[in-house]
């Protein structure tokens, strides 16, 4: 059985110039990876492949997904245990230390997934968001609106509704 695997939003060479650091070798192999794990992980958040019909990313790919790409791939790649490093010591003396994992993996952080939201937001045909109707059958308003929602009609700007039975 064949995995069609869907292509990365970003190459190894990027990732080198992004990091400041020659990847090559092995390290080319497990560059490759962690941007394929990245693009994998920004699609399963988007709830987008980013591709056409054939399988090709698409053209023009914006420029934010290859640099969301490029930071998450480039954390997982530096640091794939997500430590950060802290002590308790007090002096020269050394007590070991110790290591924080914040998350370990690949992750997004909060501005990359805003950066995301934004760029799906962008991209969506739809022309508003969601939003929510209220409806009643004879119940009384709730506590926290103001008696004029429902009971004046000499304000056109309310919207009322009236389900008959």
């Amino acid at each position: 059985m064949t995995v069609e695997r869907l292509p990365a939003f970003a190459q190894a060479d990027a990732l080198s110039e992004w990091l400041g650091e020659p990847i090559a070798g092995d390290d080319l192999k497990r560059a490759e990876r962690c941007l394929r794990a990245a693009s994998n992980r920004i699609r399963r958040y988007t709830k987008r492949s980013w591709v056409d019909e054939t399988g090709s990313l698409l053209d023009p790919l914006p420029e934010d997904l290859e640099d969301v790409t490029l930071a998450c791939a480039g954390r997982f790649y530096m640091n794939p245990g997500g430590e950060t490093s802290w002590s308790r010591q007090i002096d020269d003396a050394m007590d070991g230390g110790s290591r924080k994992v914040d998350e370990a993996g690949l992750y997004l952080t909060a501005s990359e997934m805003a950066t995301l939201d934004d760029l799906v937001a962008d991209q969506s045909p739809l022309i508003g968001g969601i939003g929510v109707i209220a409806s009643t059958r004879g119940e009384t308003h709730s506590l926290d609106m103001s008696r004029i929602w429902f009971d004046d009609d000499d304000h056109p700007g309310c919207l009322q509704a009236r389900i008959l039975p």
